[in-house]
C-alpha cells in the first residue's frame, strides 16, 4: 500500500509565492513603464495598452491576495492525495472514489514539462469515476501527446514518484519513460 498526503511545506511555498506576487502587483507603481509621449501612432497605441494593463495589475494582485487568504486553510490541510491499494487507485484531485485495477487498460510513465507523471489509461473512460474538470484536462492533454485519462503527479504531495511507480508495479505493469 502506498499513501501520499498533501505536502504542507510545498503548498505553503506555492501560496507564499502567490502572496508575494500579489503584494508586488498591489503595492508597486508600474506607471514608469509607460513610454513617454510621442508623435508616433504605434507608440501611443502601445502606451495606451500598457496603461490599461498597469491599471488592472492592482486588481489582479488583490484577487491573488484574497485567494491566498481564502484558500489557505483548505490547501494546507493534510489529506490523502494519492492512495495505491489492492482495491485500485484513489486520487481525489481527479477521481471520485477508487478506480479498480480491472478498469485500467495500461499505465505508463511520461514526461510533462519538467516533471514525470503516471499516465493511467482507463477502459471505457466515459463511465469511469473521473471528475468533470479532470476529464476536460485529460482531453486537452491528449491533444498534445500520448497522455492518459488520469495523469498522477507527486508535486503537491509528500510522496516520491519512484515509490509511487514501485507501488503501482505490484498490481499492474508500468511502461517506463520512452
Amino acid at each position: 500500500m502506498y499513501i501520499a498526503h498533501r505536502s504542507r511545506r510545498r503548498m505553503s511555498i506555492l501560496l507564499g509565492l502567490l502572496a508575494v506576487l500579489g503584494a508586488i502587483m498591489v503595492f508597486v507603481d508600474f506607471s514608469s513603464l509607460v513610454p513617454v509621449d510621442s508623435e508616433s501612432f504605434r507608440v501611443r497605441r502601445r502606451a495606451g495598452t500598457i496603461e490599461t494593463l498597469i491599471g488592472i495589475l492592482p486588481w489582479i494582485g488583490g484577487v491573488a491576495l484574497v485567494t491566498v487568504v481564502a484558500v489557505l486553510p483548505t490547501l494546507i490541510r493534510k489529506r490523502v492525495e494519492i492512495e495505491i491499494s489492492e482495491k485500485g487507485i484513489a486520487y481525489p484531485p481527479a477521481l471520485d472514489g477508487t478506480l479498480p485495477w480491472d478498469r485500467i487498460d495500461r499505465i505508463a510513465v511520461h514526461k510533462m514539462a519538467l516533471y514525470r507523471v503516471l499516465s493511467v489509461y482507463v477502459k471505457d473512460a466515459a463511465t469511469a469515476p473521473i471528475k468533470p474538470m479532470a476529464r476536460k484536462i485529460a482531453e486537452l492533454n491528449k491533444t498534445t501527446g500520448d497522455l492518459g485519462d488520469i495523469n498522477i503527479e507527486t508535486l503537491r504531495s509528500d510522496g516520491d514518484f519512484d515509490e509511487l511507480v514501485a507501488a503501482v508495479s505490484k498490481y499492474k505493469q508500468v511502461e517506463p519513460l520512452p
